[in-house]
């Protein structure tokens, strides 16, 4: 099959990216995946402009899979369903697609884009509240954290249990709640279900919350440490959790 042009690609889904910045209509992001990567992959099998689509299970359990046309290094699984975000009734369901899972399997896809191995540690991913997005569709963003999020969270591993507790310092002058999960895999791990069965949160009250999802070792073995912040908990808070990531990589050598 003949795949779009490249530049045609990227302008297409530069459309859905500018939106991300805050630069057009909040459904701009899922315009993009329904209007043309859906569109383009019934009719063609190519998902253009999104890099895949996957849908084992038809769309209400399918995601898509999009590279910024501007940071290379930022990839974002956006559901091939309709779900508005983090508050989502679905995301708290028994039966429910792994999207983060799904989306840190994406991570073989920065590490071509940088053309070798790409230390686990150094990635994030992150969903933003309500508050703090510009888009009402919901999209996981899988990136660079940034390098002085990492070394905070690298010193401050001992105090992080298994159980939520807040942060010992505040993390880029915000407060963050965290706790560990110990496994090789973000697969099987739900962010945003284990933190609205902890605190009792309505799928309402989840828009408050931004989740964010970070590889790390504890005493030598894998896991990774689970962060939420709520719009409020300190002055200019709008848990827009994503500003933990570096969508430019700088923490990759060049």
């Amino acid at each position: 099959m003949t795949r779009l042009a490249i530049p045609a690609r990227r302008w297409l889904l530069a459309l859905g990216v500018l939106s991300l910045t805050g630069c057009a209509r909040s459904d701009a992001l899922w315009g993009v995946v329904d209007k043309l990567c859906m569109a383009n992959y019934q009719q063609k099998r190519d998902p253009a402009p999104c890099e895949q689509i996957y849908m084992p299970q038809g769309k209400a359990q399918g995601f898509s899979v999009l590279q910024n046309p501007r940071y290379p290094y930022h990839f974002i699984l956006v559901p091939t369903a309709p779900l508005s975000g983090i508050e989502s009734p679905q995301m708290l369901a028994g039966e429910r697609t792994d999207y983060f899972g799904y989306a840190w399997l994406m991570r073989y896809r920065l590490a071509a884009e940088y053309g070798g191995p790409v230390p686990d540690d150094m990635l994030g991913m992150a969903i933003n509240s309500a508050y703090g997005r510009s888009q009402n569709q919901l999209h996981i963003h899988l990136t660079c954290l940034r390098e002085d999020v990492r070394r905070q969270l690298q010193a401050e591993r001992p105090y992080i249990q298994e159980q939520w507790r807040p942060l010992p310092d505040k993390l880029l002058r915000h407060t963050y709640y965290a706790r560990r999960v110990m496994q090789p895999t973000a697969m099987g791990v739900y962010p945003i279900k284990d933190l609205a069965d902890y605190f009792h949160l309505s799928p309402p009250q989840m828009a408050e919350y931004g989740v964010a999802l970070v590889p790390t070792t504890f005493g030598g073995q894998q896991g990774f440490i689970l962060l939420a912040s709520k719009r409020g908990w300190d002055v200019g808070n709008r848990a827009s959790v994503e500003s933990l990531l570096d969508k430019e990589c700088a923490i990759l050598p060049r």
